[in-house]
């Protein structure tokens, strides 16, 4: 129930009452691949509600569990565990304790890297990092590490239009943090590619050769527009 059901038609009592044992249930190392991954989905969902919400899966030492949940052999519940974190972003403890950390951020970019293997943990860990990076402590410590010159040209040329947002908005987070952050862009080529890019696609007539669909058009709009600020915030 607590997969599918919006969170906001549970009480406060049911959100709350729900976590402890959802968390028990994904450290538990007695329990199936299944049980983990359905706990995981549901703690997803409930983190989804509201930040009193998150507050109690933090409280309840939550993050530790979904971060070591990351590194299942299980290819469902590693991605399942990812989502679940990317809907906790916005809680100051997880960015200070877990984005900010280079050894965890390791994770996320190699999961962000992929996205042949497993797309849909690569786009929630895209994702995530899409949101972290706002955070400037967050955005420093990604700017050290070593793979992230190979994620920006990688998810850049990638070809897929949800990846290609996620980066976009990576690198107009860094660039508008300035200094190292945006420095490091510039060196892996983050700022040619967007130029170019800006450039190419600008007016939308290079689409009407790809034979986008309607839903594709709107995105390849936005990735354009991305890149085009980007590119202003160089200028």
């Amino acid at each position: 129930m607590l997969i599918t059901t919006n969170p906001s038609l549970l009480t406060i009592a049911q959100r709350m009452g729900s976590i402890r044992p959802l968390i028990q249930l994904v450290r538990d190392d007695k329990v199936n691949d299944l049980q983990q991954f359905e706990a995981l989905l549901s703690l997803t969902n409930l983190a989804s509600a509201d930040e009193e919400t998150k507050g109690r899966i933090v409280a309840e030492k939550g993050i530790a569990t979904l971060s070591y949940a990351m590194y299942s052999d299980h290819e469902m519940v590693r991605c399942a565990a990812t989502e679940a974190m990317v809907n906790m972003v916005s809680h100051p403890t997880v960015l200070e304790e877990h984005f900010s950390d280079s050894e965890k951020l390791k994770v996320w970019l190699a999961f962000a890297l992929d996205y042949e293997e497993n797309f849909e943990c690569a786009r929630a860990a895209s994702g995530g990092l899409a949101m972290a990076s706002r955070d400037p402590k967050v955005a420093e410590v990604l700017s050290t590490m070593k793979k992230l010159g190979e994620m920006v040209k990688t998810l850049l040329e990638c070809g897929n239009l949800e990846l290609m947002h996620r980066m976009l908005v990576i690198i107009l987070n860094m660039m508008d943090h300035g200094k190292q952050c945006k420095e490091k862009m510039i060196s892996c080529g983050a700022l040619a590619f967007c130029a170019a890019y800006a450039d190419s696609y600008h007016d939308g007539s290079m689409a009407d050769n790809l034979e986008f669909s309607a839903a594709d058009r709107g995105a390849l709009k936005v990735t354009v527009d991305l890149a085009k600020e980007i590119v202003k915030l160089y200028n």
